[in-house]
């Protein structure tokens, strides 16, 4: 019986009085009725078991059968019992089997038809001769009996079949079988019967049925055998019953019901199934389940009876115990003075007493059947519902109610209630036990009024509760026991708040178990300090992980002692989930997912401390960088790129040891910290062991791609404090092997940071050059070779340090072409010079026509304004575009072939020449040549120099001028510094040359003065 937890008397043991000897009685009752439940148990158990062994000994009769037996269903036609020879009958395959019997198998299905109905009415069929059929199709004459019989809890028939057809063995003429073979077969037929008849008595002895068979062919139908078992339910022995009738059993009993419906079925030949009281041998009443069929030859005469009985005394004791337990309960609970209703699970009342109904002024039929709301008012029907829960959770309780008369009349009454559960665990109803208490409505009136005003109050604060995202809980600081949880537990644990009331552990073992130590260490600081915040994962039943955050305190008594812990807990998985990605983010390369700089910097500071500590550790710092990595991007594009980068991520990681680090820094860059060296060939071999990696093909995207790396290495010998200098000197190493080739290693040593400072002074002073206009243009002639005469001359940059003088232009251009301040000085050249020049053409108007030859690095040539750029300084300066050669090496054209050639012609469009410099040193691609608007092709000084001992150099030479003069272009020869290679030149009639032979580079005051002399350069200028 469920009813309100709202209404609570403090002080309700006052109205317990009335009911205290009822109560004392249920507990003596229930002990006795459950003493009755076993032994009814039992006795139900032994009759499954009887009927067990029944079916088991109709399992043996259908084996030991010389014919085909199957057990048939006689709903599904499903075959529930057969014997071997069934399938052989009915012309199966050995391998095959038989399930169901239709009225496929017979020559007339109406007949198998025929049959069912008459056995599903209980007839049996005798001798019935039918036209079958086999599974061939092969129609035969048969014969077939059957009797309804109750299998496993399903109505069946036995049939037994004989096959017409098949010769008799009377039917065979003796003449016409060997006497040897006669002989034999019966001595087989004769060995077989007798062992079925072996099997069929050993099956009939071991039964603990009672067993009895007589014989219907004799006067009274005697007993002619009866088993072990029949014995001991007697008392009487096999000798002394074998020759009697039955009803010896029922002594002077003779007119029981039962006997009469027995003598029938055996007059009418037909089974029977009654229960009988019979009397043993020493005369004690004993009562049986008796089962009797008739058994008939095969030509259908009666020839015996079979009897199975089953001894159910005990059963049926234990029913009429159990009786008159039940008729004695319900006169103590008819006699009550307390009132008892009891709810089935549907809240309809199954059972009142006569109090109950008398003080709610019904009749018990009038509240049997009745829902528990019909006695209620509105509020009632609430408060009842709620409470419904409670008693679905096992709650028991006791409480004060308000009851609806039939007359409308209110009933306050006390109520103790407990929850029912079937053997399965489920809830089955409750049972309330009502005291009337309204003789005391006044003072419950007031209590009412002042609990009502409690209630209110409490649905406030539940309401608040119930509307917070946060878990509100509080358990006992003793027992651990939870004592409220409001409902928002479902949404951040995945569990209802009942299964935290049931399990006492179980804001235990949602914790996560990495996390449950260190929660289980934090209790006793709780009681310490009073007050704890604690962050830990949870798991849901879902398996979804979370974090909460737990705040809690404890609660005092007055005696300062701790009486409950309460809390508040948060859920902050997604402030987690932030912190974990900026985690990720700080310290780990989004593209590659390798720690970043940031976290490779922090490991080389601890590596750092370690080595400190302990000074005979070592650890090294690998800088790597790919190899033309920018060919990669610009020709299959920034995703095959990133692709690269995250394979070549993949292969460093597995050539490492686990306490190494391998980080990305940003573009193609990687470092890697060796935690653990002995030596620096340790380092060296993992570099080994990294170009090793990286000889094998890169599949990105369809592409195969072969790349290599420059490797520079720091040891931790060094002795810096800071891990910013291991990596400067691991990037100076990595620089270092770039300049000495590619696929390369190098450990750093002081002298590279010595250079690498010295760079930094030159790159700093170089900036600092063009604006303070430091640089300088110096200009060497370039002569005819036929005629000696001044054709024009190449611009040449120098720079005039403050400090070191003049620096040579093989120190500063490498480091302007690397910082891009090449472009700014090319730009500052290409203005002086044709400004010079104009200077020079207006000084000297009587002069032959010079030219001024102009370098292109390969970042100017790459401007995209570049065209612009020198067609603005030929206007501004006034120079000719056909005084204008521009020098363009060979690696910056073949760079880009197609944007070259569109650059070229843009030039060459302008009205200026185009030169090649230092052709032979680089591609000397012959199809450029042909492709390109070329003018003038300047031969390297590595071939000039050594024409005179190398005669390979030579007939290069040779070719490059023939092919030259082939295409329409003029050779100017560069470091012509003896008479003879002057000679050689003139000879292979070069076109023009320069070089110490003739003039080193002058200054602009110096080549004014030689414009001036107007002397010719022959062979007797100094050199």
């Amino acid at each position: 019986m469920v009813f309100t937890q709202g209404y609570v008397y403090k002080n309700q043991n006052r109205f317990n009085y009335p009911h205290k000897n009822l109560l004392s009685l249920i507990p003596a009752c229930n002990a006795e009725c459950k003493n009755s439940s076993r032994v009814l148990f039992a006795a139900v158990e032994a009759y499954k078991q009887s009927k067990l062994e029944w079916q088991e000994l109709i399992n043996s009769f259908a084996e030991l059968s010389p014919f085909p037996v199957a057990l048939i269903c006689l709903e599904s036609q499903q075959i529930l019992l057969k014997n071997q020879i069934l399938e052989h009958f009915f012309g199966v395959e050995s391998c095959k089997s038989i399930d169901k019997i239709t009225s496929d198998f017979y020559a007339n299905p109406a007949v198998w038809h025929e049959l069912i109905g008459k056995l599903q009415s209980g007839k049996s069929v005798q001798h019935r001769a039918v036209q079958l059929k086999r599974v061939n199709g092969d129609i035969f004459a048969a014969q077939l009996c059957a009797k309804v019989v109750h299998y496993d809890g399903k109505l069946a028939a036995l049939f037994t079949f004989i096959d017409k057809t098949q010769t008799k063995l009377s039917d065979v003429s003796p003449a016409s079988i060997p006497e040897y073979t006669r002989d034999e077969e019966l001595a087989i037929a004769l060995e077989q019967s007798q062992t079925r008849l072996n099997l069929m008595e050993r099956a009939i002895a071991a039964s603990s049925n009672g067993i009895i068979l007589t014989d219907a062919k004799q006067p009274d139908n005697p007993i002619i055998y009866v088993n072990p078992a029949f014995e001991a339910i007697t008392g009487y022995a096999a000798s002394e019953v074998i020759g009697r009738n039955c009803r010896f059993l029922q002594g002077s009993d003779r007119d029981q019901p039962a006997l009469n419906e027995l003598r029938t079925a055996i007059q009418e030949q037909r089974e029977c199934h009654v229960i009988l009281r019979n009397y043993r041998q020493d005369g004690t009443a004993f009562w049986h389940e008796l089962y009797i069929a008739p058994v008939f030859d095969a030509l259908g005469n009666l020839t015996h009876f079979i009897g199975v009985q089953t001894d159910i005394t005990a059963h049926l004791q234990a029913l009429e115990a159990l009786k008159q337990r039940e008729e004695q309960y319900r006169r103590i609970v008819e006699t009550a003075t307390e009132g008892i209703w009891v709810l089935d699970e549907h809240n309809q009342t199954s059972f009142v007493n006569q109090q109950m109904a008398m003080m709610l002024g019904y009749t018990t039929d009038e509240m049997l059947g009745a829902t528990l709301f019909s006695f209620m008012d509105a509020e009632g029907v609430e408060i009842a519902k709620t409470n419904l829960e409670r008693r679905h959770q096992g709650i028991n309780e006791k409480h004060d109610f308000k009851f609806r008369c039939k007359d409308g009349s209110d009933l306050w009454a006390i109520v103790s209630c407990a929850p029912m559960f079937n053997d399965q665990g489920n809830y089955a109803g409750v049972l309330g036990m009502i005291t009337n208490i309204s003789d005391v409505y006044d003072e419950l009136r007031l209590r009412k009024q002042a609990e009502a005003a409690l209630q209110e109050s409490k649905q406030r604060l539940d309401g608040i509760l119930c509307s917070l995202e946060d878990v509100v809980w509080s358990i006992s600081a003793d027992t651990f026991e939870t004592l409220y949880i409001n409902p928002v537990v479902l949404n951040i644990y995945g569990r209802p708040a009942a299964e935290f009331f049931d399990n006492l552990n179980l804001w235990f073992e949602v914790i996560h178990p990495d996390d449950q130590p260190r929660i289980q260490a934090a209790i006793q600081p709780l009681f310490l300090t009073g007050y704890q915040e604690l962050e830990y994962r949870i798991i849901r039943p879902d398996g979804q992980v979370r974090w909460v955050l737990n705040r809690s305190h404890l609660i005092y008594d007055s005696n300062s002692q701790p009486i409950r812990i309460e809390g508040i807990a948060t859920d902050i998985s997604e402030r987690k989930q932030m912190e974990e990605k900026l985690v990720r983010h700080a310290f780990y390369d989004a593209l590659t997912g390798l720690p970043n700089r940031v976290l490779f910097m922090d490991k080389l500071g601890q590596a750092i401390e370690r080595v400190q500590r302990f000074p005979d550790e070592l650890f090294a710092v690998l800088c790597l960088d790919l190899d033309r990595f920018q060919v990669v991007n610009d020709s299959l594009g920034h995703l095959v790129g990133d692709q690269l980068l995250v394979e070549l991520a993949q292969r460093l990681q597995s050539s490492l040891q686990p306490d190494d680090i391998v980080a990305h820094l940003g573009g193609d860059e990687f470092t890697i910290l060796l935690s653990h060296i002995h030596s620096s060939d340790d380092a060296t071999r993992t570099a080994e062991q990294i170009h090793q990696l990286l000889k094998l093909p890169f599949n990105l995207h369809g592409y195969e791609v072969f790349t290599s790396a420059s490797i520079g290495i720091a040891l931790s010998t060094t002795g810096y404090n800071q891990a910013a200098d291991w990596l400067r000197d691991a990037d100076t190493a990595l620089y270092r092997a770039k300049e000495q080739g590619k696929a390369g290693h190098i450990v750093f040593d002081t002298t590279m940071y010595d250079r690498a400072v010295a760079l930094l002074q030159l790159e700093t002073d170089l900036r600092w050059a063009i604006e303070r206009q430091e640089l300088q243009v110096f200009y060497q002639p370039i002569v005819s070779v036929a005629t000696a005469e001044i054709t024009g001359f190449e611009a040449l940059v120098r720079w005039q340090h403050p400090e070191r003088g003049l620096i040579s232009p093989n120190e500063f251009i490498p480091v302007a072409e690397e910082t891009g301040l090449i472009i700014a000085i090319g730009q500052w050249v290409l203005r002086e010079s044709c400004q010079q020049l104009r200077h020079w053409q207006r000084q000297f108007p009587t002069m032959k026509p010079l030219t001024i030859n102009v370098n292109l690095s390969g970042k100017q040539f790459s401007q995209p304004n570049l065209v612009e750029q020198i067609h603005q300084t030929l206007q501004e300066t006034g120079l000719a575009p056909s005084s204008l050669k521009l020098e363009i090496t060979e690696s910056a054209i073949i760079t880009s072939p197609e944007k070259a050639a569109i650059v070229l012609k843009q030039l060459k469009a302008l009205g200026m020449q185009l030169c090649i410099d230092d052709f032979g040193t680089g591609y000397s691609s012959l199809a450029y040549l042909h492709h390109f608007p070329l003018d003038v092709l300047k031969i390297d000084r590595s071939f000039v120099n050594q024409m005179d001992e190398n005669g390979e150099k030579l007939a290069i030479i040779r070719a490059i001028v023939t092919l030259a003069h082939n295409l329409g272009m003029n050779v100017v020869a560069e470091g012509v510094e003896t008479k003879n290679q002057l000679l050689q030149l003139r000879l292979l009639q070069c076109d023009q040359a320069q070089g110490y032979l003739f003039s080193r580079p002058l200054d602009r005051e110096q080549t004014s003065a030689l414009l001036a002399s107007n002397l010719e350069i022959g062979l007797t200028v100094d050199r």
